[in-house]
């Protein structure tokens, strides 16, 4: 064959091959059932939002004893291996600590109260494990867990989070979340019924997202997380099981996305307006800092 034929040959191929990763959007495939909750899924965000100290198990608490569907929360590695409950890279804005939660034993952590620049009441209030949290919402509700893992290279902290869902056979009752499609990657070459969440935006940080990122600790997200075209070709190598979508992504895109099947979880509308505004949309979850109003919201609704 001609070099001009094989040149030929290797568009062809390119052409396709790109159209199919960039632009084609198959049918959902994932373990949830269903695209829609009736009634939608209300998670409070970071425990129990704006009710308790950000990410502490008294926010879970107050969350399973309000009979919410979910809670939301972060998870970090420490200096000594252990899956912790936090959602800064750095103790200095939730604590009266200094220092990067992976410089950090957990014996460490737990000496840093998350209830002292909170206030409101709350007293005591330490950063708690991923298995504590999972005691606390066992049987009673849905775990979220973000996995903060911001470079390429693993950490371990997959094998950790997959070994412990499968100690109390929780599959079905927690999820995990990630900015980084390489985590979900990961947990699902771990274990294939692990439920997985990939999280996205369409902007970069806003600023009230950035007042809570200490200088050094900021992770850009890189371009082509932010690009509905790039992500097309992502969700086809990781499978998510659910998509966690910022309610200011292009309503073109969450309606596309609903309508191919996948169930979305909508975050983190704060107002009532905005809360009423991402109810209509019908999502199978919505993830919140105001708990409460949306659960009362969702049930008038």
């Amino acid at each position: 064959m001609k070099l001009r034929n094989w040149l030929l040959v290797m568009l062809a191929l390119i052409f396709v091959i790109g159209g199919y990763l960039f632009f084609y959007d198959p049918p959902y495939r994932g373990l949830i059932s269903g695209s829609h909750s009736d009634p939608t899924l209300i998670f409070s965000h970071r425990g129990f939002g704006n009710g308790a100290p950000d990410n502490s198990m008294d926010g879970i608490r107050l969350a399973m004893e309000a009979k919410m569907a979910g809670v939301d929360m972060d998870g970090q590695q420490t200096k000594d291996g252990e899956l912790v409950i936090f959602h800064d890279l750095s103790v200095d804005r939730l604590t009266n600590g200094t220092g990067r939660v992976k410089e950090k034993t957990l014996a460490e952590l737990k000496q840093l109260d998350l209830a002292e620049k909170f206030g409101k009441g709350f007293r005591n209030s330490f950063p708690g494990t991923f298995e504590e949290a999972l005691h606390l919402t066992q049987g009673k509700g849905i775990l979220m867990i973000e996995l903060k893992v911001p470079g390429a290279a693993s950490t371990g902290m997959e094998e950790k989070a997959v070994a412990l869902v499968q100690k109390y056979k929780a599959h079905e009752q927690v999820f995990f979340s990630s900015f980084n499609p390489l985590v979900l990657y990961r947990l699902k070459r771990l274990d294939p019924q692990i439920r997985t969440v990939f999280i996205f935006m369409d902007t970069n940080w806003n600023p009230a997202l950035l007042k809570e990122i200490k200088a050094g600790d900021l992770v850009t997200l890189p371009f082509f997380l932010r690009n509905e075209t790039f992500r097309r070709a992502i969700r086809k190598f990781i499978k998510p099981d659910l998509l966690s979508v910022n309610h200011e992504v292009a309503t073109e895109t969450i309606t596309h996305l609903q309508q191919l099947g996948y169930p979305i979880f909508l975050w983190t509308p704060e107002s009532e307006a905005e809360i009423k505004n991402c109810l209509k949309r019908k999502p199978f979850g919505v993830i919140t800092d105001e708990p409460l109003l949306a659960d009362k919201l969702n049930k008038e609704s």
